[in-house]
């Protein structure tokens, strides 16, 4: 019988590690802070290409974080992104971020 429970308990283990997502990095950009949505606790981040002429010029993501107040406006990050997924979407529910803050 121990052994049955500890064959069971294994097994388990086993399933639950095999089912845990693996994140691997999938690309770093640096972008600055344009907008802090504090309810959905995002940041909104436009790619900086070296061009400050709005949007034409660089991609918008959001990102979410733990703590929004950290963050001001027109700060410069670099954002790593971290998925679990080979395909190519943006997927929330499937990415981490690392954020970083950026000195000129």
């Amino acid at each position: 019988m121990k052994n049955k429970i500890t064959i069971s308990l294994l097994l388990l283990i086993f399933i639950f590690i095999t089912g845990c997502s693996y994140y691997q990095e999938d690309f770093t950009f640096t972008g600055t802070v344009e907008e802090i949505l504090v309810e959905e606790e995002m940041l909104v981040i436009k790619e900086y290409d070296g061009v400050d002429e709005g949007r034409k010029d660089g991609n918008i993501y959001e990102i979410p974080v733990d703590n929004e107040e950290k963050y001001s406006i027109g700060q410069k990050l670099e954002v790593t992104v971290f998925s679990n997924t080979d395909d190519d979407v943006w997927d929330l529910d499937r990415m981490k971020f690392e954020l970083k803050t950026v000195t000129d």
